[in-house]
C-alpha cells in the first residue's frame, strides 16, 4: 500500500515530534489563569477510521447504531461502502495509524475538556469520534452541543500529519506549516471556543477584530495551560520572535496609519486573516508573518488581563467595547 511506503519519509517528522512534547513548555508565557482539576473525565472515545478501513467488511448495524453522527447527512451505504475504496483516504488513515498516538491526544484532549469546563462553563462531551476527514483545512475540529444530553468532539487526524507529509502537497506552504501534531490541541481548543463563548460584537473596525482574536488566543492559552505562546496563535519560533522583536515598529504603523479603526474590509483582510505575510505598506512587509494584527490583538488582550487581576477568564471575555480595552489595556510595546 503506498501509505506504508511513506511512513519511511516521516521519520524525522516523528522525531521532531519526540523533540516537540520534551520542549513543549520552554516558550510558554504561561497562562495567566489556573486550574485545578486533574483532567479527569467520563466519555466514549470512538475511532470511526478504523471501522471504515481497518474491517474486513463494512459493519452496518454497527455505524448506525454507534456512528450515527456520520450518517446524519449521509446515510447511503453504498456512499460508505465506496468511501472503503478511496485509496487517499486509505493513505491517511494508515499514516494515522502510524504517526498518532491516539492514547496521549485522547488525555491531552480530555484535559482541555476538563480545563474549559471549569473555567468557561463549556460542557464536556461526552463523546469523542476521531475520523479521516480527507483534510478539512478550516474545521479540522468540531464540537456538537445538540442538547443537554449530547455533547460530541468530532477530530480528524489527517488533519495533523506534518507539514512533510505528501498528502498536503496542494496546500499553500503557509497553511501546510499547521498541519501539524502541536497544532491539534490548539485546533481543539478553538473549537470548544467557537460558537460558545466568543461571540464577534459586531464591532466592523481593525480594533475589534484584534480584539475578537485576542479574545480567542487568551482563552485558548488558559484552557491549554502548556503549549508556547507561539503554537497557540499558530506561528513557528522563529515567526514569533520577529514579531516580538518589531512589536513596537508594527503598533506605531498600525498607529500612525489611523489602521485601527478602519472598517475597511479589506484592512481586516490584509492584516488579520492567514496569509504569507501581512501588508501594511512597510519595507518589511514580506517578512512580518501574516494575521500580525492578531498577534497585536493578543498581546493587547494579556496585557488588559494582567492589568485587571480581579476578573476571571469568563468575565473578560464578556467585555464588547473594544475601545475599553484599548484605552485600560495599559498596552505599550
Amino acid at each position: 500500500m503506498k501509505g506504508v511506503h511513506q511512513i519511511y519519509l516521516f521519520a524525522a517528522t516523528v522525531l521532531l515530534a519526540v523533540f516537540f512534547f520534551i520542549q513543549r513548555g520552554a516558550y510558554s508565557e504561561g497562562s495567566l489563569f489556573e486550574v485545578t482539576n486533574n483532567g479527569e473525565i467520563t466519555w466514549e472515545v470512538k475511532d470511526f477510521g478504523e471501522v471504515l478501513f481497518g474491517r474486513d467488511s463494512l459493519p452496518w448495524k454497527e455505524m448506525q447504531n454507534i456512528y450515527w453522527p456520520f450518517l446524519e447527512n449521509q446515510p447511503n451505504r453504498f456512499f460508505w461502502a465506496n468511501e472503503r475504496k478511496n485509496k487517499v483516504l486509505i493513505d491517511h488513515y494508515t499514516n494515522v495509524q502510524n504517526l498518532c498516538d491516539q492514547e496521549k491526544i485522547t488525555k491531552d484532549l480530555a484535559q482541555i475538556s476538563a480545563n474549559a469546563n471549569e473555567l468557561l462553563d463549556i460542557p464536556i462531551p461526552n463523546q469523542l469520534f476521531f475520523y479521516i476527514s480527507g483534510i478539512d483545512l478550516e474545521h479540522p475540529c468540531l464540537y456538537y452541543h445538540g442538547g443537554k444530553d449530547s455533547v460530541i468532539v468530532f477530530v480528524g487526524l489527517d488533519n495533523f500529519l506534518g507539514s512533510a507529509y505528501p498528502g498536503y502537497n496542494a496546500v499553500p506552504n503557509y497553511q501546510r506549516t499547521l498541519l501539524t501534531q502541536s497544532q491539534l490541541v490548539v485546533r481543539y481548543a478553538n473549537a470548544l471556543l467557537e460558537n460558545q463563548v466568543i461571540q464577534n460584537f459586531n464591532d466592523p473596525t481593525l480594533l475589534g477584530e484584534m480584539i475578537y482574536h485576542g479574545k480567542r488566543h487568551v482563552a485558548a492559552e488558559a484552557i491549554i495551560q502548556d503549549a508556547p505562546i507561539h503554537e497557540v496563535l499558530g506561528y513557528s519560533k522563529a515567526e514569533y520572535d520577529f514579531l516580538e522583536s518589531n512589536e513596537r515598529q508594527i503598533w506605531e504603523v498600525l498607529v500612525r496609519e489611523n489602521l485601527l479603526f478602519s472598517t475597511d474590509i479589506m484592512v481586516r483582510q490584509r492584516l488579520s486573516q492567514p496569509a504569507p505575510f501581512s501588508k501594511m505598506g512597510t519595507a518589511m512587509d514580506m517578512e512580518i508573518p501574516g494575521r500580525v494584527a492578531q498577534f497585536i490583538g493578543y498581546r493587547m488582550m494579556r496585557s488588559y488581563a494582567e492589568n485587571h487581576t480581579d476578573l476571571d477568564l469568563k468575565q473578560l471575555l464578556t467585555i464588547r467595547d473594544a475601545q475599553r480595552i484599548l484605552r485600560d489595556a495599559q498596552y505599550k510595546p
